[in-house]
């Protein structure tokens, strides 16, 4: 007999034990919200006030807490109520009474918040500040301002919260050292300030099946995951929030949409949960299952022992621990019939799968930029220095401006909606020969290519993003950059419309948004650094040029390979990097393939990848994934290299001073 492995009780376990606030009152004042307290303890903060930067953190929590929990209870009340109203389309279709039902819903919310919020009820936040809270920052503030008032129990606490959710933070785990040595506390004694009601029953569950409690784990595992499952509805109901299309939809184009944006957060809500030691446990929900079949096995209710064995492979079928205890029961003559999951396990898994295949449906399938969507002239893809009769002559850069406009103004915003192209993928990281590897299409239409190419081409400065270097990795070639701080200046002196901007920044903020949930990262990636970038041959050195003569030297991203190949992660090497990504623009030259390599010379690949318009191909930056580029023979080779990290603190500057530039001239500041 089997019990699959189980946390131990543990230095983790006690340091992120728990404590909950509790908030049950409202604001008196509407102004004096969390976003408001959350500035005004930073200002508080930087003036090295500790009483009233702890007094600001403190009310910002206290504040997010009670909204959030309001925020779901009304559309968990409404959800409930309007389901179980009698409706006036009962006799009609599907949709007439699913719409009509929303009518009710929308009702129900409003007065609800109106009543809770009051004035403050339309109040929106800013996204930056909701995220800030979700990655527990002010916690990070708070753990200084209690050390400052020598309150080390608390500042040891307000650490351990950062660190269960951010268990990579260096400075806040070796504040968190010191805190227990400086304060002489035992970290059995360290509190996570943010675990919910079912984290802690699920600790109990965990810190009782290792004393071989059996009928504790029953009660507490039992109890957390009838919590769980209410923790799990509250972030869903938290994911239906307001949501800026950035474009004028059709009515059910502007239903999808929405929704579509609330199924990305509601997909993500089982990671969220699944992190009660600062890392996400990909089987956690089955956990529950592992913890009781053993737990009513011991305890001599076989029935309940079956049932949690059918559930746990309900979960997962490949659950090989579960397989072994199936057979063990029906060897000792047990009944298939004993092997019946519960029905909630059922019911969730059942949303779950149809939610993923939904969201696959939606990422591969909706192909929004087709040929109707450009005009009789754009048919040939050219931007043609030759002047239409009826048109005023125009410059190139001119051309590029008047193309970006038009990619806007038709309304094929597809980094913000549902149509979002029709992303194709290609090649997985077994097709590739390595790990954390991929290559799709559809991530830029022909239209923009043809104009992130043509600008490239037309407004890059030769070693521009290489330290002015011509040729810096062959003299065969040479390279032209645009940075996007370049490209903000341009639009900034009016050489290029801020459509050109708004271009760039979309289609890499959409193969950013795809990279994410492809390799289902837990943590969001921010860019550290986007070149547009075109490699050109020199025709004079192309003749007999050698294979070894690459276009870009086989490197690994994040460290410095050696020919032992060994990866040293020390500078030079952009060490904080852990993603990149190259997105190419056009096909129209010979060589400058994509590679994969064995080692550093080249001359081994693992896969090639062939540059194609729309075409990406993202990796992982370390030294798994050693890559180069096969020598350019014959024209230029234009695409967009992508660089990211999870260290928002090298979160790319050109990047940040480019969207608020866009901000600014759309608000008519400029």
């Amino acid at each position: 007999m089997w019990g699959k492995g189980m946390y131990h009780v543990g230095f983790l376990i006690l340091m992120f034990s728990f404590i909950s606030r509790s908030v049950d009152t409202t604001p008196e004042n509407p102004i004096i919200t969390y976003d408001f307290l959350y500035r005004e303890g930073v200002e508080s903060y930087l003036e090295e006030d500790w009483e009233k930067c702890k007094k600001h953190f403190e009310g910002a929590l206290e504040d997010w807490h009670w909204w959030k929990d309001n925020v779901a209870k009304c559309r968990r009340e409404c959800s409930e109520e309007t389901a179980e109203a009698a409706v006036l389309a009962s006799k009609l279709s599907e949709d007439d009474r699913f719409f009509e039902r929303a009518v009710r819903n929308t009702l129900c919310v409003v007065k609800c918040k109106k009543n809770v919020f009051g004035s403050r009820m339309d109040r929106i936040v800013e996204g930056v500040v909701n995220e800030d809270f979700e990655m527990r920052k002010p916690y990070d503030y708070l753990q200084l301002c209690y050390y400052k008032m020598g309150m080390l129990k608390e500042a040891a606490d307000a650490a351990a919260t950062v660190l269960s959710v951010q268990p990579e933070h260096e400075v806040m785990m070796d504040n968190l050292k010191y805190y227990l040595r400086e304060g002489v506390i035992g970290a059995e004694d360290v509190l996570n300030l943010e675990l919910k009601e079912y984290g802690k029953e699920y600790i109990l569950g965990n810190s009782a099946y290792n004393k071989a409690d059996y009928e504790e784990t029953i009660t507490h595992m039992e109890k957390s995951l009838s919590l769980f499952y209410k923790a799990y509805e509250e972030c869903r109901y938290l994911c239906e929030k307001p949501f800026d299309q950035g474009w004028y939809p059709d009515f059910i184009s502007s239903v999808a949409n929405h929704y579509t944006f609330t199924l990305r957060c509601k997909r993500r809500c089982i990671w969220q949960l699944s992190n009660l030691y600062g890392e996400i446990d990909d089987d956690f929900y089955a956990s529950y299952f592992n913890y009781l079949q053993y737990s009513y096995y011991q305890e001599g209710d076989t029935k309940k022992a079956c049932e949690a064995v059918a559930s746990a492979l309900h979960v997962n079928p490949d659950d090989a621990v579960q397989i072994r205890n199936k057979q063990f029961y029906l060897a000792e003559e047990i009944s298939e019939d004993f092997f019946v999951p519960r029905k909630d396990v059922v019911a969730f898994m059942e949303r779950e799968s149809f939610e993923e295949k939904l969201l696959e449906f939606i990422e591969t399938n909706f192909i929004f930029l087709t040929d109707e969507f450009l005009d009789e002239d754009d048919e040939d893809m050219e931007l043609s220095p030759d002047t239409p009769k009826n048109k005023k002559p125009q410059s190139l850069m001119q051309q590029i401006s008047e193309k970006a406009r038009a990619i806007r103004k038709r309304a094929v915003d597809q980094y913000k909606n549902i149509s979002q192209m029709g992303i194709r993928l290609l090649q997985t990281e077994r097709e590739l020969g390595g790990q954390e590897r991929m290559v799709a299409d559809g991530f830029a239409s022909p239209l923009e290519c043809l104009v992130l190419s043509e600008l490239t081409k037309v407004a890059a400065v030769e070693g521009d993003g290489y330290k002015h270097r011509v040729s810096p990795h062959t003299q065969s070639e040479n390279f032209h950059g645009v940075t996007l701080g370049r490209a903000g200046l341009m639009v900034h002196a009016k050489i290029f419309a801020d459509e050109v901007l708004d271009l760039i920044l979309g289609v890499t903020d959409h193969c950013q948004d795809y990279l994410e949930r492809y390799f289902n990262l837990k943590k969001p990636l921010y860019f550290t650094f986007t070149h547009l970038v075109c490699r050109t041959a020199k025709p004079e050195m192309a003749t007999n040029r050698s294979l070894s003569d690459l276009s870009h030297e086989v490197h690994v991203d994040n460290c410095i390979l050696q020919d032992s190949g060994q990866c040293l992660r020390i500078p030079p090497a952009y060490t904080h990097r852990d993603y990149s990504a190259v997105l190419y623009l056009n096909d129209d030259f010979e060589g400058g393939e994509f590679i994969f390599t064995h080692d550093r010379s080249g001359l081994s690949h693992e896969s090639i990848v062939q540059p194609k318009c729309g075409r990406m191909v993202a990796f992982s930056a370390g030294p798994e994934n050693p890559h180069g580029v096969l020598p350019v023979l014959d024209g230029s080779r234009c695409a967009i290299g992508m660089w990211f990290t999870h260290d928002e603190r090298y979160k790319e500057l050109e990047r940040t001073l480019a969207e608020k530039l866009l901000e600014r001239i759309r608000d008519g500041d400029i």
